[in-house]
Formats: C-alpha cells, sequence, structure tokens
C-alpha cells in the first residue's frame, strides 16, 4: 500500500514508537520528522511526556493528525498518546496503571489498543507482580474484544524466549502466549512467518523484540507489510526502532472469495 490506505476504504497503516523519556528538545523535531515520513493513519507513542508531548501534538495536527487520545499527563512522568487521522472515541483504560494503557475505536469500527508494559526482571517479586497485573488488565480487555476487529499495539516488555531473544531472559512470556489462545495473532508472524527481528538493544548488545501489534482473529487475513524502523534508532531519536504495520482490508475481502 502506497500512501494512506484510508481514502479508498482499504485498511490503516499504524506507527508505534517507544520516544524515550518524552523526546526531548534536542530529538523531538527528529521524531516528528520521521512520524510525518512513515505517513501512517494511526500513531501510537509510548514515554510521551507533557513538556514536548503538547508541541508534538500540535505539529502532527497540523499536518492532519487531528484527533487525540491520551492518558493523564503528570510533569515529568511518562504517558501514551494515540494520534488519528480520523475521528476516535476513547474507550476503557485496558491496564491498571492509566499511564500505561489506552483504548480508542476509530471511524470505521477498528479498536486500536495500545500498551507499555512495565519491565521486570526474574526475581524482582515487586516487579514481576506489577507486570503479572498489567497483562492481567490486558488479558480481560483483549477477552471482551476478541470478536471485533482489534490491534493491540506498543511496548510489550516481553517476547517469545529464543526468538524474540537469543536466550530466555524474558518475563511474562506465557502471559503473551494467553493472548493466541484467545485468537489474537502476532502481526510480525504473519508477515514474516520465518523472519527474525528486534526493536531494542542493550548497552551489552543484545537485542530484543520488545515492540508488537497483535491482531483479532477476524484481522489475521489483513495484516500486510510489517517493518521495524531502525533509522530512528541509528539516528537516536530513541533507544526503539518504531513499528510500522499495515492493514489491508481488501486482502481479507480477495481470500473470501471463490
Amino acid at each position: 500500500m502506497n500512501g494512506s490506505p484510508r481514502e479508498a476504504g482499504q485498511g490503516v497503516r499504524l506507527l508505534a514508537w517507544n520516544i524515550l523519556h518524552g523526546g526531548g528538545t534536542r530529538r523531538t523535531p527528529g521524531i516528528v520528522l520521521s512520524i510525518l515520513e512513515h505517513q501512517p493513519d494511526v500513531i501510537v507513542l509510548s514515554e510521551f511526556r507533557m513538556m514536548m508531548g503538547g508541541q508534538m501534538a500540535g505539529v502532527l495536527a497540523d499536518h492532519g493528525w487531528k484527533h487525540r487520545h491520551a492518558t493523564p499527563l503528570e510533569d515529568g512522568r511518562n504517558g501514551m498518546v494515540i494520534l488519528s487521522r480520523v475521528p476516535l472515541e476513547p474507550g476503557p483504560c485496558p491496564l491498571p496503571e492509566h499511564r500505561r494503557g489506552l483504548c480508542a475505536e476509530l471511524e470505521g469500527g477498528l479498536i486500536v489498543t495500545a500498551v507499555h508494559i512495565p519491565d521486570a526482571r526474574a526475581g524482582d517479586h515487586h516487579a514481576v507482580g506489577r507486570k503479572a497485573a498489567s497483562w492481567a488488565g490486558l488479558l480481560e480487555h483483549a477477552g471482551c474484544r476478541r470478536e471485533e476487529k482489534h490491534v493491540i499495539i506498543g511496548d510489550f516488555n516481553t517476547g517469545r524466549h529464543r526468538l524474540d531473544e537469543a536466550e530466555s531472559t524474558f518475563t511474562a512470556t506465557a502471559l503473551l502466549g494467553r493472548l493466541a489462545t484467545m485468537g489474537y495473532v502476532d502481526a510480525y508472524r504473519a508477515a514474516e512467518p520465518s523472519g527474525r527481528a528486534w526493536s531494542w538493544q542493550s548497552h551489552a548488545g543484545r537485542r530484543f523484540r520488545l515492540d508488537h501489534a497483535f491482531v483479532s482473529g477476524g484481522l489475521a487475513g489483513c495484516v500486510g507489510r510489517v517493518e521495524y524502523s531502525h533509522r530512528e534508532r541509528r539516528e537516536r531519536l530513541s533507544d526503539h526502532a518504531a513499528l510500522i504495520v499495515e492493514l489491508d482490508f481488501e486482502r481479507k475481502n480477495e481470500g473470501n472469495r471463490g
């Protein structure tokens, strides 16, 4: 799909990106320019902050992303935002920590759930419990919407052992698998069944795929291009790659013919 597919009613392009501590004064112009170059229909930003976030959202609104749903923003604390070219209706927060989750229904019926699951290392019982609570909220939310056109996208801070990381350090992998039992499909795996990708690299050079998009079963046949854009990370705009997911509703219709 070239450009925005929404005008023909054929699909949607989503961009999800953890912009690292709100972007900051030095990185924000580059972040905005990068988003403009990708031309998504829907933007999901993690670690969105009040200080630079208002300026960022204002510039993006001037370029067509006029519809916004954000978590409650407190000065100096990370939050999230969904920006859309088409009208959206805010839904219930999917996570117990309201700064880490958003839900909105777009005009046309697509439900976008944006998440930033907290990180937790094995052995840190408090952090693991906090992460488990976030997953419990998300799984309940996902279960209620599994029959709808639903995308869950963002920074999950986990993945599959020895597939989304070289070793077995992730926590909450079993909870990640619960999404599959509900019929949700990993968009990247749908597009690249044998692919290996990563979205974040540690200071020691270890690579992890932390950022994901899961689509409900009814959208599985609509998954088109899925890309992790590392240019932004190489340019030090963030420590995360930007995740771009295209859903082409015509693909599903073609698959249902004949």
